[in-house]
């Protein structure tokens, strides 16, 4: 990558968006519409946790099951609670380019630090199409975009010369790399350089993703337990790796039981629900999950127990 790039991305400050980012959960009611007073709440209490930025409409947050519309509310009431405290990320990814790039310029009236989008889904497209669609949605509005590979969901893996072709757009800050090797973090660091941002996707690997380059981290069991990845995040800036292996090895198996659940999105609503955060259930096909369910209620208790000894560490 030549020094071209690199003053590129200079046109935007990247070092806010280095936080723990939490994949925002879409609260709904009990007829599965959206809850927009209940989107505000959520946010508000992420903000009391320490979270300083978010991630919405994303995969966690249902994005593919909202309409344009809601989705449009949804993201106007995250920045509303949000104020400027947070950074907000709007996944504006659909399988429609035009409604990807409308959604972009919503975003951006109203107030995004910066939008993100998965490629072109359920069609099987090639790198050119997947070019063409991200082109189009940075063209929508001025704000800085943040690429979102997730090949085990989207069937399309980003190449490495698409990659380089995507980064020589000055819009293109970062990515948030969920693919499941660790060393494609790596090399999408060495290819984008130190003003580039590279967000580990993985949540139970998010130590190997920053020991590999990554700057930061967005995920969907963050919601479940926002203090111990911040807690995480800190030993890490401390390099007291040891002791950030003991509390990635608390948070994996946290992260393994949540999934063991019916559906992931059912159990972090329900963990929420259990920390006085009521955000409903998700929407179907997504199952809920009881909050009566003994391994849930085991799961919410060690989760509590284990913020109160990472805090000591």
């Amino acid at each position: 990558m030549g020094n071209e790039h690199k003053k590129h991305m200079l046109k935007y400050d990247i070092e806010p968006f280095k936080e723990i980012t939490v994949a925002l959960n879409t609260p709904f009611m009990a007829n599965e519409e959206i809850d927009v007073e209940g989107t505000k709440k959520l946010v508000r209490y992420m903000k009391n946790k320490g979270v300083k930025s978010l991630y919405v409409c994303g995969s966690t947050g249902e994005g593919f099951l909202l309409s344009i519309e809601e989705r449009k509310q949804i993201v106007e009431a995250a920045i509303e609670a949000a104020g400027d405290d947070m950074k907000i990320i709007v996944h504006v990814g659909t399988a429609s380019t035009k409604l990807s790039a409308h959604l972009a310029e919503h975003a951006q009236s109203v107030g995004a630090d910066a939008i993100s989008a998965v490629p072109s889904v359920y069609y099987r497209l090639g790198e050119e199409s997947v070019f063409q669609h991200w082109t189009k949605i940075m063209e929508a509005s001025d704000l800085p975009f943040i690429i979102y590979n997730i090949p085990q969901l989207t069937g399309f893996n980003l190449s490495m010369p698409l990659f380089q072709r995507l980064i020589e757009n000055e819009k293109v800050i970062g990515i948030k790399c969920s693919s499941e090797p660790a060393h494609d973090i790596m090399r999408f660091k060495q290819a984008g350089g130190k003003e580039f941002l590279v967000f580990n996707g993985p949540d139970e690997q998010y130590l190997a993703g920053r020991v590999m380059g990554a700057d930061a981290g967005i995920g969907g069991t963050y919601g479940a337990m926002p203090e111990l990845y911040i807690a995480l995040e800190k030993l890490i800036r401390k390099g007291e790796i040891d002791k950030a292996i003991e509390a990635q090895k608390i948070i994996t198996d946290f992260v393994y039981r949540l999934c063991s659940f019916e559906s992931l999105y059912g159990a972090v609503k329900a963990i929420l629900k259990l920390d006085g955060c009521d955000i409903g259930n998700p929407r179907l096909p997504f199952l809920p999950v009881s909050t009566e369910n003994l391994e849930l209620i085991k799961l919410y208790s060690d989760i509590q127990t284990a913020k109160e000894s990472l805090k000591n560490m």
